[in-house]
């Protein structure tokens, strides 16, 4: 698979959920470029924490998007193990949703489609493209 144009947030998973359009335009663009979209796990757990119930379903439609994957850290302790970096990322952030979303945008090279901008930026700098919604 390609590597995610996009990486989005906990918040920018909740603004789409809210309908707000920029998330949906994003999407759009990026399936019409055969392209993807990249959800951290951490970020989608917090999302359905965040949601109520009978909002679920709207996430689970996202989810099934092709243009759209999930991505979990890797946890392999004789391998690539990305919980050190992610976890350390946490403490610059603020929130371990915000630190996965940053270590996706890293190793991919991806923006970032975020309410948080500033979350994102302590660690990424200022430089990074960024789509605050």
């Amino acid at each position: 698979m390609s590597r995610p144009y996009w990486v989005l947030d906990t918040g920018a998973l909740l603004a789409y959920v809210q309908g707000v359009p920029a998330v949906g335009e994003a999407l759009v663009e990026v399936a019409d470029a055969e392209g993807t979209v990249a959800v951290p796990s951490t970020c989608l757990l917090e999302a359905y924490c965040l949601l109520d119930p009978g909002e679920h379903e709207l996430l689970r439609m996202l989810r099934r998007n092709p243009a759209v994957r999930t991505i979990a850290p890797a946890l392999d302790l004789d391998s690539d193990d990305e919980a050190p970096t992610i976890g350390s990322m946490a403490r610059h952030t603020g929130r371990l949703g915000a630190a996965h979303t940053a270590w996706l945008a890293m190793i991919n090279q991806a923006s970032v489609i975020t309410t948080q901008p500033d979350q994102i930026r302590v660690v990424l700098g200022d430089g990074w493209e960024i789509l605050q919604v």
